[in-house]
């Protein structure tokens, strides 16, 4: 039987550092030479990811920013991505706007296997830590705008922004509205504040990981979480379980209970119960 295991990244495989611990680098490097299949489901984007994960052998392409891209490490190549429609696009900026709000937007060329970030104010200390320190590392990649606009020949794919819940949770009300339009709306891991990203409606991470699950021709997903934005997740894999800090409303959809993200939970878990008699020769993985 071929088992795929995915987790969620921050609050579950990630420890409170917001990084991957050593210890939990050596046991799934260790099992992925094994026939580990592994890959995360996350709200981050590929570059966000990348950087958190160097190191760590992903032998299953990745479900990142909620489900809208699906993609694959090996080949360094997007398996499937979902944009917004223009006038869906502006109809969600022009919510923000209204709610004096500048999210980030992110755009996809699939051609140039390439990403824009645009934002046109950062109106907490949180959004300029975001800009500088990825302005830091990818310089060009966040650009500050006098206006939103779509770059030619990119696509809107996703769109975010960290900010009080009391703000966000009027927008999320009024992103109802758009028939066409997904949203993820949950606390931050690090900050007091509540993120709400907004996507196309077809993407989530239980689609992103049935689309992994057929792509790698998996007949099994076990899927680790700790916050609200992995109840889609654990609504399609065969078995969840939820880190023992997770939001006790996962905790009670979960199958089991692992330790804590400072404990590598999902790396130990892995470590006591991965069958290497179901494991596959890592050439088999697409």
């Amino acid at each position: 039987m071929r088992t795929l295991y995915l987790t969620d990244m921050d609050g579950t495989f990630l420890n409170d550092k917001g990084v991957v611990s050593e210890e939990s680098k050596r046991i799934i490097n260790e099992l992925s030479r094994k026939g580990l299949l592994f890959s995360v489901a996350t709200a981050r984007s590929v570059i966000s990811a990348s950087e958190l994960l160097d190191g760590v052998n992903i032998t299953a392409p990745a479900v990142l920013q909620n489900g809208v891209v699906i993609y694959d490490y090996n080949n360094k190549t997007t398996v499937k991505y979902l944009s917004l429609s223009s006038e869906n696009f502006y109809s969600i900026i022009k919510i923000f706007e209204e709610n004096n709000k500048a999210p980030f937007a992110f755009f996809f060329n699939k051609a140039k296997e390439d990403y824009k970030i645009i934002f046109t104010d950062l109106k907490l200390e949180e959004h300029k830590q975001y800009y500088e320190s990825r302005n830091k590392m990818h310089r060009g990649l966040v650009q500050k705008a006098d206006r939103y606009e779509i770059p030619e020949e990119y696509k809107p794919i996703f769109i975010s922004l960290c900010d009080e819940y009391d703000d966000l949770v009027i927008i999320k009300n009024e992103l109802d509205m758009l028939s066409e339009v997904g949203y993820s709306f949950y606390k931050d891991t690090y900050t007091p504040y509540w993120f709400l990203e907004v996507f196309n409606k077809e993407a989530s991470k239980a689609n992103g990981l049935l689309t992994v699950k057929e792509y790698i021709k998996a007949d099994k997903v076990v899927a680790f979480g700790d916050n609200y934005n992995d109840f889609s997740l654990f609504d399609v894999a065969e078995e969840k379980y939820a880190v023992n800090n997770a939001v006790e409303a996962l905790k009670d959809a979960a199958d089991g209970i692992i330790p804590s993200n400072e404990e590598n939970g999902v790396a130990e878990y892995l470590k006591n119960n991965f069958n290497i008699t179901n494991s596959v020769d890592n050439e088999e993985v697409k």
